[in-house]
């Protein structure tokens, strides 16, 4: 019985032809995946946005919930009151009737925790903090007290392409309305919003 063993051109020939397979299966693959991101590119901008507005609304809940009402007995005590405006709220800039107003400004309650994740102090309000837009970027700024007892600004960008951005408020409910540029291909923009129900 006669055995037959497999050539050297037999070998190159079948290296070549998984070659050929393998490269025209990577070409198939990224010509998929740029496709994908081109067409993923548009929710990306939304995606941020949204991802903006669940931040504010978290925070407005948060900065809503006890306002400057910082024993909780809701009667308005000396020191309850940074803003003299007569109401225990969260010294938000966002009047009731406000009406398209570019920014968002509100002290945000914050609570203190030790090594072992428990409340050591809570209703400590922090200082200011915006939302606005610069330019095309949709910014969150912050006021954080140094070691050296200077306070600094410190900013944060959520969202760019942003072409508008606006505050209303009716008695407790705040509508938030920002307005994205959508890249190619769809180009154009959309309008996104949310509201907020403040409990105080």
């Amino acid at each position: 019985m006669k055995q037959r063993g497999v050539t050297l051109i037999e070998i190159a020939a079948a290296a070549m032809l998984m070659t050929m397979i393998l490269g025209a299966a990577a070409v198939a693959l990224s010509s998929d995946t740029k496709a994908a991101a081109v067409m993923l590119a548009p929710a990306g901008a939304e995606l941020k946005v949204n991802a903006a507005l669940e931040r504010i609304a978290t925070e407005l809940r948060m900065a809503g919930e006890i306002g400057e009402d910082l024993d909780r007995d809701q009667e308005l005590d000396p020191g309850e009151d940074a803003n003299g405006n007569g109401v225990l709220d969260a010294d938000w800039n966002l009047a009731d009737g406000a009406s398209n107003q570019p920014n968002l400004s509100f002290n945000r309650r914050i609570d203190l925790y030790d090594e072992d994740g428990n409340i050591t102090a809570t209703g400590i309000y922090s200082r200011r903090v915006t939302y606005l837009l610069q330019g095309t970027d949709f910014v969150r700024e912050w006021e954080v007290t140094l070691p050296s007892s200077v306070v600094q600004v410190r900013r944060a960008v959520l969202a760019r392409g942003v072409t508008g951005l606006s505050f209303s408020r009716t008695g407790q409910l705040v509508t938030v309305s920002v307005t994205v540029t959508v890249p190619a291909p769809l180009n154009g923009t959309r309008t996104l919003a949310t509201q907020i129900w403040l409990r105080n």
